[in-house]
């Protein structure tokens, strides 16, 4: 499998981009047996129609989302289109979006990728998954619905947002160049495909090092935080000020499950009347709590990192990166640093494509070969194929 890029800043006349793309992509020249593209951009694209038009001039469905800040190999920025495509003669590809995620969430995942599948000529051996952005669903349920869809089988994806709203309210999936608020888009491969992860959150130097026992939860919700209410744990460390959680909502809190696997980072996103806490991903019983921070250094080392560790394991044909808005947040007024990082160490090597999320997608490696499909918070997550 192969995978190549085009972008375009043009986002008013609908010809100019097109024919951008087009230049860029030579699909006369480079495309294989079976191809399939995937794009991020600003909301911009979508007002303007731009999205739509270049979508239509493909021949190959191409699925997306929308995002806060997005780069390929020689361009980045907030008001950028970026549409990779992957192609390959081994490779089968097929696309599919679920109707609009209300009532049976699990149900209307299930049947929308049990149809997609149905068009491979084998088990999908990868799902590339764009997630709404959802006050009534959040990302974990919809993952744990793929992930039981799926069998386990590896799923890499993002929540989309925007660089636009306070509520991220023009957050978008796209399915062939048709946006949607409430609609999940899903890409799956089968055949000659053996993707490698990578999931890094917060560098050790940025854990403190007390730590404590999840002693009572309900998926996404904290109860109990070594016996005590969420909220009073909270407040035993100093994190919380009144009944205020503005502060704590940009903490990272780092879970180890204890089966073996690779930490995961969680954010506290409200607190209840009850006391417990409503937070981006499952919190397990029996966990261990640890608590960082984020700075900019930190940020860039372990973008850094994460490649390094990428890179020592084989050559591949692309990479796609999809790191937390929350590092974008971090570093303020110099939003690109992450990405100069990325750029500096990968450079024209291999095709690479880096959207920020609005919450991850990605499994983690355990005591065995196989991996797990985790959400995350706060993290950069990478994907070579």
């Amino acid at each position: 499998m192969k995978m190549f890029n085009a972008w375009t800043l043009e986002v008013d006349d609908p010809s100019v981009a097109v024919a951008e793309i087009l230049e860029q992509l030579d699909i006369e020249h480079s495309l294989l047996a079976h191809s399939v593209g995937f794009l991020t951009c600003s909301y911009d694209y979508l007002e303007t129609g731009m999205t739509k038009a270049i979508c239509d001039a493909l021949p190959f469905e191409v699925i997306g989302c929308t995002t806060l800040t997005n780069a390929v190999n020689n361009e980045a920025g907030t008001l950028l289109l970026c549409l990779s495509v992957l192609t390959a003669d081994d490779c089968r590809f097929a696309t599919g979006r679920t109707a609009p995620l209300k009532g049976d969430v699990h149900a209307l995942i299930n049947e929308t990728f049990t149809t997609t599948a149905a068009q491979l000529d084998g088990p999908p051996g990868l799902t590339l998954a764009f997630l709404p952005m959802l006050n009534t669903v959040s990302g974990e349920l919809m993952l744990n619905a793929l992930d039981s869809a799926a069998e386990g089988a590896p799923i890499f994806g993002t929540i989309a947002c925007d660089s636009d709203t306070a509520y991220y309210a023009n957050s978008f999936t796209i399915y062939n160049g048709v946006e949607s608020r409430d609609c999940l888009s899903m890409l799956l491969v089968s055949g000659n495909v053996s993707p490698q992860f990578m999931v890094t959150s917060i560098s050790e130097q940025c854990m403190h090092k007390q730590q404590a026992v999840i002693t009572s939860s309900e998926g996404s919700l904290l109860k109990e935080v070594n016996g005590m209410s969420a909220r009073d744990y909270l407040s035993s460390i100093g994190l919380l000020k009144g009944s205020g959680i503005e502060a704590v909502s940009a903490v990272p809190f780092v879970v180890d499950y204890n089966d073996g696997s690779q930490p995961v980072a969680r954010a506290v996103y409200s607190l209840n009347d009850d006391g417990s806490a409503v937070c981006g991903g499952v919190m397990p019983e029996g966990g261990i709590l640890s608590i960082g921070h984020m700075d900019e250094a930190d940020i860039l080392l372990t973008a850094e990192q994460s490649l390094e560790k990428l890179l020592k394991n084989g050559q591949f044909n692309g990479i796609i990166m999809f790191p937390c808005l929350g590092r974008n947040m971090v570093l303020g007024m110099t939003p690109l640093k992450e990405i100069e990082k990325v750029q500096s160490r990968l450079q024209d090597t291999v095709p690479w494509h880096l959207a920020y999320s609005g919450g991850e997608v990605c499994p983690v490696y355990g005591n065995s070969p196989s991996t797990v499909n985790r959400f995350h918070n706060f993290t950069f997550i990478a994907c070579a194929i």
